[in-house]
């Protein structure tokens, strides 16, 4: 009772105020129209997991440490009513039902401990009219008590919670009208009490005005309102008093770039903004959040394939944070969701239901950070987004739309990096005026596609797949605490380096061709850090610390093979019978190892370093008309030159690692 009756005092000092700066609002201003101010776009990068309600306690540390990976630096943590109090006056419970479930106080506590900052979710009416049909009046008071004990628990008491998004989705009729809202002037209610609870019981308290939803298909009605029109009125009613940040879920039916009808006019994602910001800018200007958005991966319409929905996410933040007021994006939802009341351990999958894939995860039990079947490309894609901006800034829209053509620029912290894909159906030739060295190229999942050496401070590009996203990080900083190579201008530290220098050093490996990097280990997207040579790629694998297997190299001989298409399966072998002493046979690959290349793979690390023989020697023409032999193995390539007789370069080891990701001037 002392906690409702400090929220009603402090209330009564504040009605007065907000009746006061409520007034000169009710009508709309007649002024001119000021222009929407640039967001703080420090930290964009949200989700929503509502790890609470939605992932059992004994998962939520994996789930959040998969929300650290990804690089997520917000997540929407929804804390009902109807489950931290059952009864008017009733005590409040925040660490969970006995089910896992609920454990408010556990998995922010987790998520805060990680560096994951929180925006705080609060709605829907009570428990105790839950089926009934009450007024708001019957509940308002009791609102204000349920907002104030939740933000002095987790603002003003525990520091973990400072920004207050106060319901969610009013405008629709299921989360407005049925959920006790009647009137769009109930919600403004809402935001009233709302405000005046939270700031009551924590003055550093910022209030989100609850996300309001797209409406496309539906004719809007009194109780489902087209989110333009209930923001008016909204504003038209004072709400603008009560808010400090706005909150959209622009969800559309189609690609972040398309120009879909919305009933009496098409809009595409940017006019849609563009038209938000207009109706702002009228009754003053305020930061925007989007606090949801997302695409599914249904097989029914709406639905798009795993590698759109994974295009559209990277598309659909870019766009949202080259638009002035946007401050952070939410995407909806961290994981796959399953039919409510579903046993946790046996979810429902149902690839036709729309809600239950729009996450970043499949929906796998248990939840286990290692399964191969978790990360959707809509994960790799919001890893390596989150990877290749976090702590820039926009600096530039170079292309917007024209010949199809998007081109983003951005820059900070020692690093910069464009953003480019295209929607046309052509793939003009890009000529960038990087004034660099060299240009890392990555895809949208994160993998290396190529590192361009600019031609006179240009390189020249064209997008090669239609939507998806390609990183340029233009001459990428030296980490710090290693060796560097002027010859390369890469430097080499930790376990590579000790590793480097035990097992042959630059005869071995050659030169490094990049700085350490993160990129999505094949088949199941997991990150692993790795690091190009002139003929190898290093692989780390902390799990194995303390082995010989901690530090690991790539198939780049049957990397090589395929790229030139070629299936070594399908190619004649050496066959067992009649196998020269001074050769090897391995039955694995039914390929002979005969000198001198038995010489050179036994001392270039055998099966470890150089692995399983994949053809026999045969010749090749150089580019000089010299012939010489070369012989694929799994991790290298050794070439024979009899040219080079009686001289180290008589035996070689190929330039996998150089031919694989290296080109002069123009990104093939």
């Amino acid at each position: 009772m002392l906690l409702r009756h400090s929220f009603r005092r402090a209330l009564a000092f504040l009605t007065i105020a907000l009746l006061v700066s409520i007034l000169p609002a009710a009508l709309p201003r007649s002024s001119a129209a000021q222009p929407q101010l640039w967001g703080d776009k420090g930290t964009p990068f949200g989700v929503v997991a509502a790890l609470g309600n939605r992932v059992r306690s004994d998962e939520i540390p994996a789930a959040v440490q998969l929300m650290r990976e990804a690089g997520v630096q917000w997540q929407r943590e929804e804390i009902f009513w109807d489950v931290v109090q059952k009864a008017p006056d009733g005590p409040f419970g925040w660490d969970g039902d006995g089910s896992g479930f609920y454990n408010y106080d556990f998995a922010i506590d987790a998520q805060t401990r990680a560096g994951i900052q929180i925006l705080g979710l609060l709605d829907y009416n009570p428990a105790w009219f839950k089926g009934k049909n009450p007024t708001l009046d019957e509940w308002i008071d009791d609102w204000g008590d349920y907002v104030y004990a939740t933000v002095a628990r987790y603002g003003r008491e525990r520091g973990q919670i400072k920004y207050w998004e106060l319901w969610n989705e009013p405008n629709l009729a299921k989360s407005g009208y049925e959920s006790g809202l009647y009137t769009v002037a109930d919600f403004v209610r809402i935001l009233e009490v709302g405000r005046a609870a939270a700031k009551a019981a924590d003055p550093e308290a910022q209030i989100v005005m609850g996300g309001l939803a797209s409406i496309w298909s539906e004719p809007p009605s009194p109780f489902h309102y087209d989110y333009f029109d209930y923001l008016d009125q909204v504003a038209r009613l004072g709400g603008w008093n009560h808010i400090d940040i706005i909150a959209i879920h622009p969800y559309r039916p189609d690609a972040p770039e398309g120009d879909a009808w919305r009933r009496d006019q098409s809009l595409t994602f940017r006019q849609e903004l563009d038209r938000l910001d207009g109706l702002i800018a009228y009754y003053g200007a305020k930061p925007v959040w989007l606090t949801e958005l997302g695409w599914s991966t249904s097989s029914r319409w709406p639905g798009v394939d795993g590698d759109t929905q994974a295009f559209f996410l990277v598309r659909a933040y870019l766009i949202a944070l080259a638009h002035p007021g946007i401050e952070k994006i939410f995407w909806y939802d961290f994981r796959n969701d399953t039919r409510p009341g579903a046993p946790y351990d046996r979810p429902v999958y149902d690839a036709g239901e729309v809600e239950f894939h729009y996450g970043l995860l499949n929906r796998t039990y248990p939840l286990d950070p290692n399964r191969a079947d978790l990360r959707k490309p809509s994960f790799l894609a919001y890893r390596t987004m989150t990877d290749q901006l976090a702590g820039l800034s926009l600096q530039a829209v170079v292309r917007e739309g024209e010949e199809g053509m998007f081109w983003y620029r951005f820059a900070g912290v020692g690093r910069r990096v464009d953003v480019i894909w295209r929607t046309g159906e052509g793939a003009p030739q890009l000529a960038i005026d990087c004034n660099c060295r060299e240009a890392l190229v990555r895809s949208w999942n994160g993998a290396v596609r190529h590192v361009v050496y600019s031609d006179g401070g240009q390189i020249l590009l064209r997008p090669e797949n239609l939507g998806a996203p390609l990183y340029l990080e233009y001459d990428p900083p030296l980490v710090e605490g290693g060796v560097r190579f002027d010859v390369t201008g890469h430097s080499l530290r930790g376990a590579f380096r000790r590793f480097w220098e035990a097992n042959g050093g630059l005869a071995r490996f050659g030169y490094p061709l990049t700085e350490e990097l993160i990129e999505p280990e094949s088949g199941n997207g997991r990150p692993r850090t790795v690091q190009y040579f002139e003929r190898v790629r290093f692989e780390h694998f902390p799990e194995l610390s303390g082995t010989p297997y901690e530090v690991q190299l790539t198939r780049l001989g049957d990397e090589a093979l395929r790229r030139q298409g070629i299936d070594w399966r399908q190619l004649p072998g050496g066959g067992s019978e009649n196998v020269p002493l001074e050769c090897f046979y391995f039955a694995e690959t039914a390929r002979r190892i005969c000198p001198p290349f038995s010489g050179a793979w036994q001392s270039g690390g055998g099966l470890d370093l150089v692995g399983l023989p994949l053809t026999e020697a045969f010749p090749v023409i150089a580019a000089d008309g010299h012939t010489y032999t070369v012989q694929y193995f799994e991790r290298a390539r050794i070439e024979h030159h009899p040219v080079n007789q009686g001289t180290p370069a008589e035996i070689q080891l190929g330039l996998l690692g150089r031919e694989l990701i290296t080109t002069w001037g123009i990104a093939p």
